[in-house]
């Protein structure tokens, strides 16, 4: 599907999906309302669009200092190539983890496996770090606390639907 396939449906959703969600616990019913479908209708038309590539991956931005997680730790995680797909998973699964990636060496310690960790304290940061360490059992790591949250902009596709 290229977006010269794409209806105008699918653009009205992909205009949806672009900006900021309310705070619904449904934020597909509302788009389903706003296009004028019922909210399974509009999940399978995301889905079409990201097994056709027209869509690459969903995520979401949380504006963490606004609600309250003052205390943010990008957590660089030495951990060997061959541990790697064992220790992701571990460490992703923590509920204090938003984020956690596979990137190029960095840092003093080269390391490979990138976590960002959020408490309301840095003390309540550290013991979270120091049991995800215990956990996956990875001695090697360091901590880059954010400083201040940056301005954070979704990307925008379409300003307007035809």
């Amino acid at each position: 599907m290229s977006s010269a396939q794409l209806d105008s449906i699918d653009k009205k959703i992909l205009l949806a999906l672009q900006g900021d969600f309310d705070e619904s616990p449904e934020p597909y019913v509302l788009i389903a309302e706003q296009v004028g479908l019922s909210e399974s209708e509009v999940l399978g038309r995301i889905r079409s669009m990201l097994e056709n590539g027209v869509i690459r991956r969903l995520g979401a931005m949380i504006r963490h200092m606004e609600a309250g997680i003052e205390f943010n730790g990008m957590v660089v995680w030495r951990v060997p190539p061959e541990r790697i797909d064992e220790v992701g998973p571990l460490l992703a699964a923590f509920p204090e983890v938003t984020h956690c990636y596979r990137r190029p060496r960095f840092g003093k310690l080269g390391g490979t496996l990138f976590t960002m960790v959020h408490s309301s304290s840095e003390e309540g940061c550290l013991e979270i770090v120091r049991r995800m360490s215990e956990k996956a059992d990875v001695r090697e790591y360091e901590i880059l606390f954010s400083e201040r949250e940056l301005k954070k902009v979704s990307m925008t596709y379409f300003n307007d639907v035809e």
